[in-house]
């Protein structure tokens, strides 16, 4: 399984069977949206080429033009184009760029293979009153065919503390771009589902980045567990078992409780709606 944990505003997805696949630019890592895409081998064949162009267009210049006046604006504009290649393929302005790209179509549903993560509780399911959600990571919602037919899948989350310089085709080249992050996230044990946003006429508004709110269809057996937070409240647990059951979501449904022996979470026998 993996499992999605979500404040207590967000029963409504068990209400009404819908999930947010958010845009890279909603992602709360500081370094989300920022890659290091290398384009040295683009620029250096692009230059290369330009300085020839440079230099044939010197060469079939007529000899009385062939001035000193002229060969220093030749020189002021060689040493010009080659400071704007350098700059528009410096890998970090690149990386932006494309990123920008992406963010308009591109929805990200982020999920961990862990369910009783203290750091996750507390910081994705407000603080214990909220719940987790537990898919089968088999059924066909996760692997969806994208735009080329291909069947998507989660995406397992690399975690380093060395930014990778990423070169367009290399192995990998989509899992460096979307999916590593720094070790100081480790805990989240993330994977990440991709999906193509080609329409933005379900959009509900913005979220605090800005960026659109669009929502999925999310097939009611696909979820298999649904956990509810240690300091859930009896209201919040009754709508979350309401929706279960008006939706009739086949799910075992577990209560959290805080360890009283150890540091971690413990979940009871399955609840009853």
């Amino acid at each position: 399984m993996l499992f999605k944990y979500l404040p207590i505003d967000r029963i409504d997805v068990l209400e009404n069977l819908k999930i947010r696949f958010s845009p890279l630019m909603s992602l709360n890592d500081p370094f989300e949206c920022q890659p290091l895409v290398d384009m040295k081998n683009e620029s250096h064949q692009f230059v290369e080429k330009m300085l020839r162009d440079l230099d044939e267009l010197w060469e079939n210049t007529a000899i009385e033009e062939k001035t000193e006046e002229n060969r220093k604006i030749l020189e002021q504009t060689r040493a010009e184009l080659i400071a704007d290649v350098k700059k528009k393929t410096n890998s970090f302005v690149v990386g932006q760029g494309l990123m920008a790209r992406l963010n308009d179509n591109l929805g990200v549903l982020s999920l961990s293979r862990t369910e009783d993560n203290l750091l996750m509780w507390s910081h994705y399911a407000d603080e214990g009153k909220g719940l987790v959600i537990g898919f089968d990571d088999e059924h066909a919602f996760f692997k969806q065919p994208n735009l080329a037919g291909r069947s998507t899948r989660p995406i397992p989350v690399v975690y380093t503390n060395k930014r990778s310089k990423i070169v367009p085709g290399e192995d990998r080249y989509y899992e460096k771009l979307l999916c590593e992050k720094p070790r100081d996230w480790a805990y989240e044990k993330e994977e990440r589902l991709f999906r193509v946003v080609l329409t933005k006429e379900c959009c509900l508004g913005k979220d605090v980045y800005g960026m659109d709110v669009i929502l999925t269809e999310l097939p009611k057996n696909a979820i298999k567990a649904v956990y509810l937070g240690y300091s859930i409240s009896e209201e919040s647990k009754i709508r979350v078992l309401l929706a279960i059951k008006n939706n009739d979501i086949p799910c075992n449904i577990f209560q959290a409780r805080v360890s009283l022996d150890e540091y971690r979470i413990e979940f009871s026998d399955q609840v009853s709606t």
